[in-house]
């Protein structure tokens, strides 16, 4: 009698482990997710910290790398976010996000032929210029919002001209036929402007970003 109810609690503890295992596997990893919170709130530093724990856990992990690369190029540090991004593209290639940060950061630092077709890849993996728009949260162009009128470090309105341009570029079948537009008057984008991200500015450039949750 004793040995069966060793047997059964002995059971009954594996069954129990198995299934604290099971849940492990299949539970959702909210931690990118609340690290993005903290981010878009302020708290960078403790996001910051988040995606780095995210990183000694799983190496290559692209959320806490593109995550991580925006938090850099909030602080003005382009040429680190630019790293960082080119690690989470090894990570996930097909996450046009990844891509039209990157993009961006090579804009930022004046570079402009490897940004066109880091923009044409984002296109072109977004399906076209609206859903890039609304990865970067650009708001559409017939509602313009309070936000799009904010002063930022990254112009929304030189953002979506590159877009635009970097549609063009990319081959009709591959993208929307209405998405493919020309920037106004046929004429190039103008020369990217950034006076580099500031405290006061910092909440509303994170805005046009593409964080991975």
């Amino acid at each position: 009698m004793r040995r069966n109810r060793v047997f059964w609690a002995v059971t009954a503890l594996v069954i129990s482990v198995g299934a604290v295992s099971v849940w492990a596997a299949t539970a959702p990893d909210n931690r990118s997710e609340y690290g993005v919170t903290l981010a878009m709130s302020g708290e960078e530093a403790r996001a910051e910290s988040l995606f780095i724990t995210m990183l000694s856990h799983t190496r290559g992990d692209a959320r806490a790398l593109n995550n991580l690369g925006n938090i850099r190029l909030l602080r003005g540090e382009t040429g680190v976010a630019l790293a960082f991004y080119e690690r989470a593209v090894r990570g996930d290639s097909l996450d046009a996000g990844i891509h039209l940060n990157r993009a961006t950061a090579l804009l930022l630092i004046g570079d402009k032929e490897r940004a066109d077709e880091a923009f044409a890849r984002g296109v072109k993996l977004a399906g076209g210029v609206e859903q890039a728009q609304e990865l970067l949260g650009i708001p559409p162009e017939k509602e313009p919002s309070e936000r799009a009128a904010k002063k930022t470090a990254i112009d929304p309105e030189q953002l979506r001209a590159m877009l635009k341009q970097a549609a063009s570029s990319v081959p009709t079948e591959t993208v929307p036929a209405a998405a493919v537009e020309k920037t106004a008057k046929g004429k190039a984008p103008t020369a990217w402007r950034s006076a580099g991200p500031r405290a006061s500015d910092g909440s509303e450039t994170s805005r046009l970003l593409y964080w991975k949750r």
